[in-house]
């Protein structure tokens, strides 16, 4: 999603929740608080793209080390 896609999305989230609760209605909600959400929701994002990337690169090395096993393994068997 774009930055301000995002944006818009959370503007109409917290409107949604804030209507009720807010003395004006939920209209006059701080930019600010839309911009820390937005900024919040990319780390979370970041987070999840280095998780995946070490997951992968730990089942590569996982499988590599099996491989090597298995010629060692076999190797044993041809002395």
């Amino acid at each position: 999603m774009a930055e301000a896609e995002v944006e818009a999305a959370w503007q109409a989230e917290l409107r949604r929740i804030d209507a009720t609760e807010a003395p004006d209605g939920g209209d006059h909600i701080p930019k600010a608080a839309f911009r820390w959400s937005g900024d919040e929701v990319e780390v979370r994002r970041l987070q999840e793209d280095h998780a995946h990337h070490y997951l992968r690169w730990t089942f590569v090395g996982a499988f590599a080390v099996m491989i090597v096993g298995l010629i060692g393994v076999g190797l044993t068997f041809l002395d």
